[in-house]
């Protein structure tokens, strides 16, 4: 009896170089991060080297040394590279740029004022903006419940409380530049 002819299964083309594509990955890597200088840069150079060559695997001639061809895809692709960002715009890291100092600013009069100044000053506002001021201001209360409490229209809680605030600030201020201006 005749043995069985084993026959070997068709040799599928596009895997077969792929296998080779990858059998060359760690010595383009390696060129690529010479070129490049960067391991981003020289990560997407290699890639664009094996999009480039997939997309050119008919150009390829069987039994040329493809690491060769590789090689020479790669270093075009990065002398394009090059090319392009010598024609371009500079983009500089944010960590390279060297910004000036911004100009020092004097500081806000309100910053020096002391709770003890806020204290005294809100002791000396007339009782009906110091009442909203107090509820609303210190306590948290808001505009509905204080006009409940006050027995006066949400509207002139608002108004009274503006108010309060813009007395607050005329009391404040002016003191503390006074101050300021005598050492």
């Amino acid at each position: 009896m005749a043995s069985p002819q084993v026959i070997d299964p068709p040799i599928d083309a596009a895997a077969d170089f792929h296998r080779n594509l990858r059998a060359h990955e760690h010595a383009l890597r390696d060129l690529a991060l010479r070129l490049c200088r960067n391991p981003a840069d020289a990560g997407d150079l290699l890639q664009d080297t094996f999009e480039r060559a997939l997309q050119r695997r008919a150009q390829y001639q069987p039994g040329t040394n493809l690491r060769a061809w590789l090689c020479t895809m790669l270093h075009h692709l990065f002398l394009d590279r090059c090319r392009a960002q010598s024609r371009g715009p500079t983009h500089a890291s944010l960590d390279e740029v060297a910004l000036p100092a911004p100009e020092p600013t004097a500081e806000p009069a309100w910053a020096a004022l002391t709770r003890d100044d806020v204290v005294a000053a809100v002791a000396r506002l007339e009782p009906d903006f110091r009442s909203v001021y107090q509820l609303h201001s210190l306590e948290g209360v808001p505009y509905q419940e204080i006009a409940a409490r006050l027995g006066i229209p949400k509207a002139t809680v608002g108004t009274r409380l503006a108010r309060a605030r813009r007395k607050l600030r005329d009391l404040l201020l002016p003191a503390r530049a006074a101050d300021e201006s005598h050492p």
